[in-house]
């Protein structure tokens, strides 16, 4: 019986120690986390700033083509003149 209770004994310790301390492991993945949400949130804004700069670029392309559209068809009314 002092065996048994020797190995139940020294499981039990074995079981204690390898828990660790989880408040510093609780810590540690809050601090990953918010790091983690943090480079999600530099990505968004940096996607974000470039689309609106594309948009941006696409709507003065757009509008110069309308321009040269209108000048276009402005000189074919003259020249049928």
């Amino acid at each position: 019986m002092k065996k048994v209770f020797s190995i139940v004994a020294v499981a039990g310790i074995v079981a204690f120690a390898s828990c660790g301390d989880a408040a510093e492991a609780a810590k540690k993945l809050a601090d990953s986390l918010r790091a983690d949400s943090m480079r999600l949130a530099n990505i968004a804004d940096s996607t974000a700033k470039a689309f609106s700069a594309d948009s941006a670029k696409q709507a003065a392309a757009a509008d110069s083509a309308a321009k040269a559209a209108a000048d276009t068809a402005a000189k074919a009314t003259e020249v049928k003149k």
